[in-house]
């Protein structure tokens, strides 16, 4: 898919920036698998997503959808995901693995407020949700499948 021309205004919070190229880009974060809803108003949690994509990317940080965020909206390669754990992540499960899941999954879109490796009720909610959004088994529990899909976009991969 080509990148479609940037049209201003920038894309900025606050105020709310509502405009056709504001669904647009949303749609295309939407397409990457980012968790974001297409509503056409640019507001807080667009700017979480286009921060977050900014700073997963390698771009400066500052939440404003400009010419150069547009373009890597459709152009930037996806990345690769780190190796999965051994063991299945699921409730009671501890350490970095799950504490690096729930940090991508938040990054991603799908919030967790408790980001400290104890993989609890908060983080099956969340792995749930990412699990149907994407098409997956909505098992709540993160298998290699799912740990591949938290930083997997519909984007080419890294060489």
């Amino acid at each position: 898919m080509s990148t479609p021309p940037f049209k201003p205004p920038l894309m900025t919070y606050p105020p709310i920036t509502s405009s056709p190229g504001v669904r647009e880009w949303q749609q295309q974060m939407k397409r990457r698998s980012w968790n974001i809803t297409p509503d056409g108003k640019y507001g807080p949690l667009s700017k979480r997503t286009c921060t977050n994509f900014q700073t997963e990317k390698g771009l400066k940080a500052d939440g404003i959808v400009g010419p150069i965020t547009w373009q890597a909206s459709w152009e930037a390669r996806g990345m690769l995901p780190p190796p999965a754990p051994e063991e299945i992540l699921q409730f009671g499960s501890e350490g970095e693995d799950v504490l690096t899941w729930e940090r991508q999954v938040d990054a991603r879109g799908w919030r967790i407020k408790n980001i400290d490796g104890h993989y609890d009720d908060e983080d099956a909610s969340a792995c749930i949700l990412m699990q149907r959004a994407l098409g997956l088994p909505a098992t709540g529990q993160v298998d290699q499948e799912t740990w591949d899909a938290a930083w997997l976009e519909k984007a080419p991969l890294a060489a």
